[in-house]
């Protein structure tokens, strides 16, 4: 990978991060396809450049990450503590098994194949997009809760499940936990901050796993180290703006679209 590629995908990751359409999803499209990196080494590399957008998020919660590291170490667990420790516990219990899952996954399969697992990923995260946006909360079911003001642990729980579900490169992060949120009756604005939150112990917890495997290969560690910063800068410089340009946009469509174009591109290789 030369340098400007690995600017352009940092520049990539740095905007899909914040959008519900899968950034790992469109990240691994771009480098199968456009680069012909081996599914394996797109997989690392889609979870690497989360350091960027994890460097952002601790940029930007940076007090109140103080305050809820010290709650937890003198165990004053409040709302917010007890939602980041159960939603992480079962990121792990979900998402460990799922990854591992995955990594073989990629080392077998061809690029056609991945191609199709993005697609039909993405397509899923389209249609529960699109099913979200046509049945807001005032107009659920009778039986399903109303706006609540406190999560509960059975949230963080479906929560942490929804984000665990989420390592699958097409399903996106952000989209299932906040969706989950709001189907579970929790407000907006709250679903949206702690699914900001609790994707930093999980994206820690991924770098962990992954940053061994980059270290070991051949390629200079600067090439993605640029790609790492230009997430980051990226991310501090869009995600305000992205935020805003996201409540007027039908991403649903998005993920539909691209996700089609992958499945398309899958079989046509396959028939080739």
């Amino acid at each position: 990978m030369e340098y400007y590629q690995a600017i352009f995908i940092g520049l990539l990751q740095g905007i899909t991060e914040w959008l519900p359409i899968s950034s790992s999803g469109q990240v691994m499209l771009f480098l199968i396809n456009l680069l012909k990196i081996p599914p394996e080494q797109a997989y690392s590399y889609s979870l690497l450049l989360h350091l960027g957008t994890l460097m952002a998020l601790f940029f930007k919660f940076r007090y109140d990450l103080g305050r809820i590291l010290l709650k937890l170490i003198l165990f004053r667990w409040e709302e917010e503590e007890r939602f980041l420790f159960y939603s992480t516990l079962f990121t792990g219990i979900i998402g460990l098994p799922i990854y591992k899952t995955f990594k073989i996954v990629a080392a077998s399969f061809n690029g056609e194949a991945i191609n199709g697992i993005i697609g039909i990923a993405l397509i899923l995260t389209g249609i529960v997009l699109k099913k979200a946006q046509e049945a807001p909360l005032e107009k659920l079911e009778k039986g399903l809760k109303k706006e609540k003001e406190e999560v509960t642990i059975f949230d963080a729980i479906v929560a942490g499940v929804a984000q665990g579900v989420a390592i699958i490169p097409g399903i996106s992060r952000s989209g299932m936990t906040v969706g989950s949120l709001l189907l579970l009756g929790v407000k907006q604005e709250k679903a949206v901050r702690l699914s900001f939150l609790m994707a930093i112990p999980a994206i820690t917890g991924a770098l962990f796993l992954e940053l061994p495997e980059v270290s070991s290969t051949s390629e200079p560690l600067t090439i993605p180290l640029a790609a790492v910063i230009t997430a980051f800068v990226v991310s501090l410089l869009m995600i305000e703006a992205i935020l805003k340009i996201a409540k007027r946009l039908d991403f649903s469509k998005f993920c539909i679209f691209f996700g089609s174009i992958a499945l398309l591109a899958s079989l046509l290789g396959v028939l080739a």
